[in-house]
């Protein structure tokens, strides 16, 4: 049996393909004393006889991790449309006098744009185009001064912060960032350090966004390699954070991302930032929506809108979420569907959109959503729950939108080095999952013998390194693609 799978890669590295019998090599990985006690959820579909190539386990529903993003992605593409822009909206309680002086306060009704001042949708030179687009339509509007307070409005998808079951020691980090309904920097922190030689603690220069009231505990040290070996701990709306772990030595300007403690709150002090760049003053203070009491509630019926800022498109978000598997943009994406929905873009109305609408159009059974991304270790998704998803969105009127946002084996993406040399680099179309103790790809095959697949293969609780199984798993794709 070990044999079959040396015989894939030799064939795989001297572009010599034969058709392989997928249920041998199967076999083989399955008796890998790695996967004693692992569980696997393994099914192979044909799109276009829809008859099952192989499976096993095809109906176990386990741990998935970030594949569960392309129910977040799908949906949102088909539910909205591949078009739909969030809004943000400005207001006054007054239009501004002849001399440009706002009598009362200016409010930011949030709709979750995650591309706002985001790395991926603003080039490094450019990451403020949007807060300075803001701050000159106000300008050009005529606002000189506001005599009240700006006021932020990230209400209508929820303070809830992390969703249900995201575990305490990924809160704190970039991953754990959660969504807003103002969001801003992909609602990332960053710290600059200053790492000496080895065993010395490395010093902490700048954090990007600037927040004089965050306290950080130290703990990290310096050790020989380049590796970010670092841990952020830190809840929701939380201003104290601790680090923990190592940094590689030797370096001038060490980057960790951690998660921002309060999006709504910096979105309004980047804004003020702006408007004090640009000439306008604000008399009054930063107010976010979550801090008012239950008995202030903002109303806009009587309101002027002075500008609505559009976001970026589902399409455009979706990209971008399966390529680099961005947890906080998977969840803004199922909030969005959750604010259509009901008018309240909490992850829980979402996940409940989304599971609503699939049923009766795919197979569901089994399938259990606690969140957008995947993180959640409440999840647990069936093999046949992705593979009919993606026969679904196969045949669906917006199947390049979907399809595009697939990395693609050897080529992109979070698999641009998986399957990178072999006979299956650049045949495969799929999303990864990561955690610990899980690994996961579900996606789209093209066969050496002209056959379309889909597939999902999911592992839980193997006893090997991620790279290791990941190793393991090639082997499955290669098979795959020699069928």
């Amino acid at each position: 049996m070990r044999f079959l799978s040396v015989f894939i890669v030799v064939f795989c590295y001297t572009n010599v393909y034969s058709q392989i019998k997928l249920d041998s090599v199967f076999s083989d990985f399955k008796k890998d004393k790695s996967l004693q006690f692992a569980s696997i959820s393994f099914l192979v579909k044909d799109l276009t006889t829809d008859s099952t190539y192989f499976a096993f386990n095809d109906s176990s529903s386990i741990v998935s991790a970030s594949t569960v993003k392309l129910f977040s992605t799908a949906s949102a593409i088909e539910i909205l449309g591949k078009d739909y822009k969030p809004k943000t909206n400005f207001y006054v309680d007054k239009l501004p006098d002849t001399s440009g002086v706002v009598f009362g306060d200016l409010y930011i009704k949030g709709g979750a744009d995650i591309s706002f001042a985001s790395q991926y949708f603003s080039p490094n030179d450019s990451l403020f185009k949007h807060v300075e687009k803001v701050a000159d339509t106000i300008y050009k509007l005529g606002i000189r001064v506001i005599r009240g307070n700006l006021i932020g409005d990230g209400s209508a998808f929820g303070y809830q912060g992390a969703p249900d079951g995201w575990a305490w020691e990924d809160l704190g980090n970039y991953y754990g960032a959660f969504p807003s309904g103002l969001s801003i920097y992909d609602n990332v922190l960053k710290f600059q350090f200053y790492v000496g030689a080895p065993k010395t603690k490395p010093i902490l220069l700048s954090t990007f966004p600037l927040i004089p009231n965050l306290t950080l505990r130290n703990s990290l040290y310096s050790a020989n390699g380049v590796g970010d070996n670092s841990w952020i701990y830190g809840g929701p709306y939380s201003y104290e954070r601790s680090i923990r772990g190592s940094l590689g030595a030797y370096n001038k300007a060490f980057i960790v991302k951690g998660s921002l403690p309060d999006p709504e709150m910096q979105f309004l002090q980047a804004i003020k930032d702006a408007f004090s760049k640009r000439g306008i003053i604000l008399e009054g203070n930063l107010i976010g929506a979550r801090t008012l009491t239950d008995t202030f509630k903002l109303e806009y019926t009587n309101k002027k809108n002075i500008y609505t800022h559009l976001g970026a498109t589902v399409k455009e978000v979706a990209y971008w979420t399966n390529l680099k598997s961005i947890n906080v943009f998977a969840e803004t994406l199922n909030a969005w569907v959750g604010y259509e929905k009901t008018g309240l873009g909490t992850t829980e109305n979402g996940v409940k959109a989304i599971q609503d609408y699939w049923k009766g159009k795919i197979n569901v059974e089994g399938m259990n959503l606690t969140d957008g991304s995947g993180l959640s270790r409440s999840n647990s998704v069936t093999a046949r729950n992705f593979c009919s998803l993606l026969k679904y969105m196969y045949y669906s009127k917006n199947q390049e939108a979907f399809l595009s946002t697939l990395p693609v084996t050897g080529q992109s993406g979070t698999l641009t080095y998986f399957c990178k040399g072999q006979c299956s680099e650049g045949k495969i179309q799929a999303k990864s999952g990561t955690m610990k103790r899980v690994k996961s790809y579900a996606g789209y095959v093209s066969t050496t013998s002209g056959k379309k697949l889909t597939f999902a293969l999911i592992v839980n609780n193997y006893n090997c390194s991620n790279a290791a199984i990941m190793k393991k798993m090639e082997t499955l794709m290669n098979a795959m693609y020699l069928q």
